[in-house]
């Protein structure tokens, strides 16, 4: 086992910005080819088609010769970019959060206090209202590097859907956890240990266990995705239900 963590982090981290200046010094195409090359794919217009199926955004042909030469002519830069950063950015925030705790061995980890009641709805709010600004980074900063093709509708769209989708998670969060809070003993060990086996013990463990395995799940795929923004709101959600489960253990250790 490791006996450093910060160190670990820290390697990670600069395994990431190593990485990704890697990507961002690699061509985005294939020799002889750029975006002016994938934008100006021909198609073919049959000329029973009227004038509103041969416009190029309503060609199918023209959309699989489009997809077809972007596999074949992109390279693989912008993975790069994603999951280097992705590891980068998750590796800083665990590392900043070891650091602001002084947490350097797994024990220490395991022995962390957490925080309160108060401090976790507050944290809890403040993750949700920095998901609305990593939707538009996630968006404006994919177009700006040409990820949509010129036929896709506009980032108005899944912004809208995604702001309504946040709006709903906000509500049901609050609606969920705060109420979910009131039964918890904070602040608690991070990795507080049940303190006998019972029904309810096991029941908490295996709900809250659900939801730190879906909210894990989650905070990789943002990470693999290079989601920037969302990844340390990922972990500080992975956090607060660790918090919560805490809180618990320690409600059920002092009954």
């Amino acid at each position: 086992m490791p006996k450093n963590l910060q160190g670990v982090f820290m390697g990670l981290l600069l395994l990431g910005a190593a990485a990704w200046l890697y990507g961002c010094f690699m061509p985005a195409f294939i020799a002889g080819k750029s975006i002016n090359d994938l934008h100006g794919i021909t198609y073919t217009i049959d000329p029973a088609d009227g004038a509103e199926n041969s416009r190029p955004d309503n060609h199918a042909d023209y959309r699989k010769a489009y997809y077809a030469a972007e596999e074949a002519w992109r390279t693989s830069r912008n993975t790069w970019l994603d999951i280097s950063s992705g590891v980068a950015i998750s590796s800083l925030t665990v590392l900043l959060f070891l650091r602001a705790n002084r947490l350097r061995t797994l024990v220490q980890l395991r022995r962390q206090r957490t925080i309160n009641k108060t401090q976790f709805a507050l944290w809890l709010n403040l993750g949700w209202g920095l998901l609305c600004i990593s939707l538009y980074w996630y968006y404006y900063y994919r177009g700006g590097r040409d990820d949509y093709p010129p036929f896709a509708d506009s980032i108005g769209i899944p912004l809208m859907y995604g702001g309504m989708a946040l709006l709903v998670g906000w509500l049901l969060s609050n609606a969920v956890l705060l109420p979910a809070l009131w039964p918890a003993r904070l602040p608690a060990f991070l990795f507080e240990k049940p303190p006998r086996d019972t029904w309810q013990t096991r029941l908490t463990t295996a709900v809250l266990g659900f939801f730190i395995l879906l909210t894990g799940l989650y905070a990789v795929l943002t990470i693999i995705d290079g989601d920037h923004l969302t990844i340390p709101v990922a972990l500080l959600f992975l956090y607060l239900l660790l918090v919560l489960r805490g809180g618990y253990m320690r409600a059920f250790r002092n009954r």
